[in-house]
Formats: structure tokens, C-alpha cells, sequence
């Protein structure tokens, strides 16, 4: 196997792995259920984020082929990533808590904004690159063939498995309603996505130097 051929293999792999993590698909599901979202729209925001995510990953890739990788901080990346759904997270749960205990029936429900929760997810999403794929994008960037072929299986193995993964997620909350869910929505979305955020912080990634 020659050394572009390892480089496409191993940027399925890893692009596969990383996208099944659940802050790059779960938080779509749930922000789409509570802002009352159609599937078609859950999806459209995903895909979008999903592209930019790759945009950011191949972007760093030929940074790093350029400068050097010690010179990029893969962490901050991160860390901006988990900050902002923490943020929205938190949000949500300002919400239930304003709300809790004392709505009418004809009383409106308050909610974040289409176009606020939209901007934070795909944020969230697109400054969080696949920091793995990189020494790939790294090796394949030398020549531009290279580079695109690699990218290319990025993206489309990045964008598939997030639009997989929400639809499949979807459907399931669909097809099982939880009473629970319909009541305490702002309150379960925003543990979900504080929780997806913490986890990003405190997990270790075991970046190579």
C-alpha cells in the first residue's frame, strides 16, 4: 500500500470515528426537536456544519503542511467548541427555569431563535476540526491530487455519518414519544448539551506532538 493510499484509508478511519462522537450529530437532534424543526431543516443545518467542519479540517491540514504543526494550538479549537455548546446549553436551561412552575396554557413558549441556534451549532461544529485526519491532509498535501482525494473522502465520510446518524435519531425520538420530553425539553436539552460540551473539555484527546 503505497503512502497516498494509507493516507485515504486512514482518513476514512478516523473521519468515521470522529464524527460517530456525539457533540458532532446528538445536539442537531435534540436543538431540532425543541425549536420544533422539520427533519428536511435538522438535516440542512447538519450538512452545512458538517462542510465547514471539513473546510476548517483541510484548511488547518495545509496550515500545518505550511508552518508547521507545533505551531498550531489543536486544543483552543477544541475548547472554543465545547464553550459554545455549554453556552447554548445553558440558555435552554435559563429558559425551563424562567418558565417552570408557572405557564399558562394560552401563555407563548419562549425559545431560542432559529437563526441563534443555528449560528452556535454550526459554530460549534466548524471551529471543532477532525484534529486526527490532519497528518494525513498533512502527507497527501503534497502534491494537489493528493489533497483532494483526500479531502474528498473527508468530506463525504464526515457529512454521511452526520446526516445518518441525526436521521436515524431522529426517527427514533419520533416513532417512541416521550411525554417527558414534550414537558421538560429545555431542561433535558440543556444538560444534553452542557454535558456533550464538558465532555469535550475533559476528555483527554492524546494529540501527538
Amino acid at each position: 500500500m503505497d503512502k497516498l493510499s494509507l493516507a485515504v484509508f486512514s482518513t476514512f478511519t478516523v473521519a468515521l470515528l470522529h464524527t460517530a462522537i456525539p457533540s458532532h450529530w446528538l445536539c442537531f437532534v435534540a436543538v431540532g426537536k425543541a425549536q420544533g424543526w422539520r427533519r428536511r431543516q435538522t438535516l440542512t443545518v447538519a450538512a452545512v456544519a458538517g462542510v465547514l467542519h471539513v473546510v476548517t479540517t483541510v484548511t488547518i491540514g495545509i496550515i500545518a503542511r505550511a508552518v508547521g504543526r507545533q505551531f498550531l494550538a489543536e486544543e483552543v479549537f477544541e475548547r472554543a467548541s465545547a464553550f459554545l455548546l455549554m453556552g447554548l446549553g445553558a440558555v435552554y436551561l435559563v429558559l425551563h427555569f424562567l418558565h417552570a412552575g408557572h405557564r399558562h396554557e394560552h401563555e407563548p413558549e419562549h425559545r431560542v431563535s432559529d437563526r441563534a441556534a443555528i449560528a452556535t451549532l454550526v459554530l460549534a461544529v466548524t471551529v471543532s476540526p477532525c484534529t486526527a485526519a490532519i497528518p494525513f491532509l498533512v502527507a497527501a498535501a503534497g502534491t494537489w491530487t493528493g489533497l483532494a482525494l483526500v479531502s474528498g473522502v473527508l468530506l463525504v465520510t464526515t457529512v454521511g455519518m452526520m446526516l445518518l446518524l441525526v436521521t436515524l435519531t431522529s426517527f427514533g425520538i419520533d416513532r417512541f414519544q416521550f411525554r417527558a420530553f414534550d414537558r421538560y425539553e429545555k431542561l433535558i436539552l440543556g444538560l444534553v448539551l452542557a454535558a456533550l460540551g464538558a465532555a469535550i473539555l475533559l476528555v483527554p484527546h492524546g494529540h501527538a506532538e
